[in-house]
């Protein structure tokens, strides 16, 4: 779904999801659990100081009306030309995290896309914040679902396999996104906009990121504000 002109809302058919990376498989002797990235193969960091900026100083007003504020500074927001163009962000644990790099982009000079990038970070904080990839709250599974994304749609080997957060934290993420941007006092039609586009570009998401359900929620979370 990538195009040359990049992230263009408005006009391209061009809608992403953040997708939340559970745990990966590696192989060495044999099939093992790896307890994060750092000891398996590595998702490519595209290195651009001003969008690097831009995420930290976005990251840290959002960190900064929650209750992990006081480890704002442990935080690893990295950038990444996914592979696959409809990942907007990726939460691995122990406070890293992963941009869409067309996003960060796009975000320095189109409020639009700033916008999507601060709805972004906020539901990638929360799910690091929610402790979602901490392996004692996860049930594994030896197989990936068909629907799921793979390994090289984040730019992996073959031999990882993802398990996404399931729908249930996919939509804790995001009303609890929605609860800093409150905090902020971000108006929450604009989250709410942002899935509306979606769902009238006739982006459906997938069964861990519904765009219905979730246009669904924030919508009522919203006139509940």
């Amino acid at each position: 779904m990538q195009t040359k002109n990049g992230l263009n809302i408005a006009q391209e058919k061009l809608w992403l999801r953040s997708y939340g990376v559970v745990r990966i498989w590696g192989l060495a002797l044999s099939i093992l659990f790896l307890p994060s990235c750092s000891l398996g193969p590595s998702i490519s960091v595209v290195r651009d100081e001003p969008i690097e900026r831009l995420l930290r100083e976005e990251a840290e007003r959002i960190l900064a009306v929650t209750e992990d504020a006081t480890n704002t500074s442990r935080y690893q927001i990295s950038l990444s030309e996914f592979p696959r163009a409809d990942i907007l962000g990726m939460s691995i644990g122990r406070r890293r995290i992963y941009i869409n790099y067309k996003l960060g982009s796009r975000a320095l000079n189109s409020r639009r896309h700033l916008w999507l990038l601060r709805q972004t970070l906020a539901h990638e904080i929360a799910h690091e914040i929610a402790r979602h990839a901490d392996y004692r709250h996860i049930n594994f599974n030896r197989s990936s679902n068909g629907s799921a994304m793979t390994s090289g749609d984040v730019g992996l080997p073959w031999y990882v396999i993802f398990q996404p957060y399931s729908l249930e934290k996919e939509l804790q993420a995001d009303l609890d996104g929605m609860k800093y941007w409150e905090k902020l006092q971000w108006n929450c039609t604009i989250w709410v906009r942002i899935l509306a586009d979606f769902e009238r570009q006739n982006y459906a998401g997938d069964s861990s990121h519904p765009t219905e359900t979730r246009l669904k929620q924030a919508s009522g979370a919203c006139r509940s504000d």
